[in-house]
C-alpha cells in the first residue's frame, strides 16, 4: 500500500501535492489535476496488491477550460495593469489546496485550484459518478466587491486577479453546556466550524473571505468578503536607492506569492471571551509579513450575511510585532509552515531563505489578552550544507531555496518538519525541547537516493543524475513526497510519453492503519445508535411547533422496540406512539403493548389499517402495496416477501435504490434526502433536518457518498 507510486505525468508547479482530511491526494499536473483516493480493503482484495498503484482509485480532470462568462475576454491594458503572461498562458495549475472538512457536500473537503490565468476555482465531485466539476470562480466575487469603490476598469482587473491563497484551520465555536438536553447535538459551527479563505490579489491586497455552501443551490457556493488589508511597503528592497527608476519598477512588480495560516488563539479576558485571533504569514517579495485577523464569534454566528456590520465582526491589520527585526537581513522565499502543539507554550513559524531554514518562535498569547511589550520572539537560522550530516561551518553550502515543506510526526509522536529543495537537498527538523539542535536526515532519504541511483545506473550517467522534490503533503501521520529524476550533465529532452512522477509515501509507524482503511469502529456503537434514537424521539418534546415527520417518528419508535434495551428510550417511544395515536387516530395498541418487552417484533399491518386512519405513518411496499413488518433494523420485508434495506438513521425502508447514499467507510446505507420525491415535502424536510445534525455515519463517523 505504501510503496512508491509512479505516475505518467509531470508537475506544473512546486508544492504540487495536497492531501485532504478525507484521504484524497491531489496532484498538480499541468492542465490537469490527478486525484488519488485509497481503496477500501474489499476493493484492494480484487487486484494485485503488490502493485502499489492498484490500491488507489485514480481520477484525472482538466481545469483549464473556461467559458466566456467564467473568464471574459480582457483587452490589452496599460503595462501596470495588464499581465501578458496570464492572458497568453495555457491556464496550467500553479497552486492547489484542500479546504478543511465540512464545506463540501456530505461534509467533505473542497479543492481550490489556482491556474496561471490568475483564476481561483472550487471543485468537488458531482453526481452519482463522482465527476469533478468546477462550481465557483472566486474572482467574480472580488470583482463585485471592488466594483463600487474602484471606478477604473484597469485597476479593477488587478483587484480581481488572484496571485495566492490559503485556507485557514476551521474556526469552531466553543460547545456550550447541554446539561438539560441529554440527546442534544452540537451545532454545525461547533462540529465543523467556519471556513475562512485568504487571498492575495494583483494589487497586493490581503482579502479574507468566509466560504459557505449555498442553501438554495446545493451545487454552488457563496462567499462574502470579511476584511481587506492592503500591503504597501516602501522599503521592500532597502538595498536599492528608493528614488531610482529600478526601485520604482520593482515595487510595482512585487507580489505576494506564498501565505500560510497560523493557529486560532482565543482571548483569555472575560470581556473578550468571544474574540479569537489568527495570524496569516505571507511572503511579500522577499520579506516575511504577518496579518492579524480578529473575529467576534458571537456576531459572526448570528447570521450568514454580516456585510452590514463587518467592521464589528472581523477586523484585520498588519502585525508588525510578529516579525523579528533581524529578518530584514534575509531574503525569504518558498512555502511557510506553522507549528502549534497543545502542550507547548510556543508557536513556531518556519520559512525558507535562499540557503537555509528560518525558524521563528513566538509565545502563545492572544494579542487581545496580552500586555504591551510582553512578546518575545526568537529567530534561528539553520544553514543548508551539501551534506546534511556536515557539522563544520566552513562546509560547502547548498544555495537553493526550499520548494516543499510538510509537518508530520515521528514514531514518538513528536512534530517533525520535512523540507526539500529543487536540487534534491532534504532535511528534517524535530520540534522538541532541544529546538536549537541542527537539521537531521529525513526518514525517507534511502528511498529517495535509491530512486536516483537506479535512474543513474539505467542510463549510465556516472553518478550525475539529479533528483528533484516538487511537493510534500501529510495525512494521518503519513507523508507523501513528489519527486522526479533528471540527467545532470546534459540538456534534457523529454516527450509527454516519457513524463514520470514518483510519489514516495512514508509512514513512521508500520503498525499504523493504511490510508483508505475503514475507521476502527468504536466499542460503544450501541450508544451512538441510541443517541440518534433518543434525539429523534425527544424532538417531540423540544420542538412542539415543528416536529419531525410522523412517518419517521413511528419508524424510530418501532426501531426502539425491536432494538433498544434502554428503558428511557423505550419509555420515550411509548410517549411518541401515544401522541401519534392521539393525533392521527391510528390503531397502535400492538406497538404500545410491546414497549415494555425486550427486543420483540411487530407484524405488518393488514390492508384495512393501511387504508384507515393514520395510514400516512405506516410503510407499505411500493411493489405490491402490502404492509411491511418490523423484525430488524437493518432489513425490511413486506407481507408478500419483498426485501429492502432500512436507513441506518431514520429506520425507513429504502425501496428506491436511487434514493440512498452509502457510508464510504463501512458501507451502511442511508436515505438520501435529495432523492426523496418532492411530493413528500414533510418527509424531505425532516430528513434534511436530521442529516444536518447527523452528517456522518452514526456507526463509524465515515463520510457519505452518493
Amino acid at each position: 500500500m505504501l510503496g512508491p507510486l509512479e505516475l505518467p505525468l509531470y508537475p506544473s508547479c512546486y508544492d504540487c501535492l495536497a492531501w485532504s482530511a478525507d484521504g484524497e491526494l491531489a496532484i498538480a499536473a499541468g492542465e490537469h489535476i490527478q486525484i488519488l483516493t485509497p481503496k477500501n480493503p474489499a476493493a484492494r482484495a480484487e487486484h494485485d496488491s503488490s502493485q502499489a498503484l492498484n490500491n488507489w482509485h485514480s481520477t484525472r480532470f482538466r481545469v483549464n477550460v473556461f467559458t466566456n462568462n467564467e473568464w471574459p475576454t480582457i483587452y490589452p491594458q496599460n503595462r501596470d495593469n495588464f499581465s501578458l503572461g496570464a492572458e497568453q498562458s495555457l491556464s496550467t495549475v500553479v497552486a492547489l489546496g484542500w479546504s478543511p472538512p465540512g464545506l463540501a457536500k456530505y461534509r467533505r473537503c473542497v479543492l481550490a485550484v489556482l491556474t496561471s490565468n490568475l483564476l481561483l476555482s472550487l471543485y468537488e465531485p458531482v453526481g452519482s459518478q463522482g465527476k469533478w466539476t468546477r462550481l465557483t470562480i472566486v474572482n467574480s466575487l472580488l470583482r463585485d466587491h471592488f466594483k463600487s469603490s474602484v471606478q477604473d476598469d484597469a485597476l479593477g482587473l488587478r483587484k480581481s486577479n488572484i496571485r495566492s491563497f490559503a485556507w485557514s484551520a476551521p474556526l469552531k465555536l466553543p460547545v456550550a453546556g447541554h446539561a438539560a438536553a441529554t440527546y442534544s447535538v452540537p451545532p454545525v459551527e461547533s462540529r465543523w466550524g467556519f471556513h475562512l479563505l485568504s487571498l492575495a490579489n494583483d494589487d497586493n491586497d490581503i482579502v479574507f473571505l468566509r466560504a459557505q455552501r449555498s442553501s438554495t443551490e446545493p451545487s454552488s457556493y457563496t462567499a462574502e468578503v470579511l476584511s481587506v488589508t492592503p500591503l504597501q511597503d516602501l522599503d521592500i528592497y532597502p538595498q536599492i536607492h528608493p528614488s531610482s527608476i529600478f526601485a520604482t519598477t520593482l515595487k510595482s512588480k512585487t507580489k505576494i506569492l506564498s501565505m500560510s495560516w497560523g493557529p486560532w488563539l482565543f482571548a483569555t479576558g472575560k470581556k473578550q471571551k468571544n474574540f479569537v485571533t489568527g495570524n496569516l504569514a505571507v511572503v511579500y517579495g522577499t520579506k516575511l509579513k504577518a496579518i492579524q485577523l480578529d473575529v467576534d464569534l458571537a456576531s459572526l454566528s448570528q447570521g450568514t450575511s454580516p456585510e452590514s456590520h463587518a467592521a464589528s465582526v472581523v477586523s484585520s491589520k498588519e502585525n508588525t510585532s510578529i516579525c523579528h527585526p533581524d529578518l530584514d537581513a534575509y531574503q525569504v522565499k518558498g512555502p511557510l509552515k506553522w507549528l502549534h502543539k497543545e502542550d507547548s507554550k510556543n508557536i513556531y513559524l518556519a520559512a525558507g531563505s535562499f540557503a537555509g531554514l528560518l525558524l521563528l518562535s513566538l509565545p502563545e498569547v492572544s494579542d487581545r489578552a496580552k500586555e504591551s511589550g510582553s512578546k518575545q520572539i526568537h529567530l534561528q537560522e539553520f544553514p543548508f550544507y551539501e551534506t546534511v550530516e556536515e557539522e563544520a561551518d566552513d562546509g560547502p553550502r547548498h544555495l537553493e531555496p526550499i520548494t516543499a515543506m510538510v509537518m508530520t510526526s515521528d514514531t514518538e509522536s513528536q512534530a517533525v518538519l520535512h523540507l526539500a529543495t529543487a536540487g534534491g537537498y532534504t532535511a528534517a527538523k524535530t520540534f522538541d525541547e532541544g529546538i536549537e539542535d541542527s537539521l537531521s536526515v529525513v526518514p525517507w532519504k534511502r528511498q529517495f537516493d535509491d530512486m536516483r541511483e537506479k535512474y543513474d545506473f539505467d542510463r549510465d550517467l556516472g553518478g550525475l543524475a539529479v533528483a528533484r522534490v516538487w511537493g510534500m503533503a501529510s495525512y494521518d501521520g503519513m507523508s507523501a513526497v513528489a519527486t522526479t529524476v533528471h540527467p545532470g550533465d546534459m540538456i534534457e529532452y523529454r516527450t509527454a510519453a516519457e513524463e514520470r512522477l514518483t510519489i514516495i509515501i512514508y509512514a513512521p509507524d508500520e503498525a499504523q492503519p493504511e490510508a483508505g482503511t475503514s475507521p476502527t469502529p468504536s466499542n460503544n456503537l450501541a450508544e451512538k445508535r441510541e443517541a440518534a434514537l433518543g434525539y429523534i424521539l425527544h424532538s417531540v418534546d423540544e420542538d412542539e411547533e415543528r416536529p419531525l415527520s410522523s412517518k419517521i417518528l413511528y419508524a424510530t419508535a418501532c426501531s426502539a422496540i425491536v432494538e433498544s434495551d434502554n428503558k428511557e428510550i423505550r419509555s420515550q417511544a411509548h410517549k411518541v406512539l401515544v401522541r401519534l395515536a392521539t393525533v392521527t387516530g391510528a390503531d397502535l395498541n400492538e406497538e404500545l403493548s410491546k414497549c415494555s418487552a425486550s427486543k420483540t417484533t411487530i407484524a405488518s399491518k393488514p390492508g384495512e389499517e393501511l387504508d384507515g386512519a393514520g395510514a400516512q405513518i405506516f410503510e407499505r411496499c411500493e411493489i405490491c402495496d402490502a404492509g411491511i413488518a418490523w423484525y430488524s433494523n437493518q432489513e425490511a420485508q413486506c407481507a408478500e416477501g419483498h426485501v429492502f434495506v432500512r436507513c441506518s438513521l431514520t429506520s425507513l425502508a429504502i425501496q428506491d435504490p436511487g434514493s440512498s447514499k452509502l457510508c464510504s467507510s463501512c458501507g451502511r446505507e442511508y436515505l438520501n434526502e435529495d432523492g426523496i420525491d418532492t411530493s413528500e415535502s414533510e418527509l424531505q424536510s425532516s430528513c434534511r433536518m436530521l442529516f444536518d445534525a447527523f452528517d456522518t455515519c452514526i456507526y463509524c463517523n465515515g463520510k457519505f457518498r452518493a
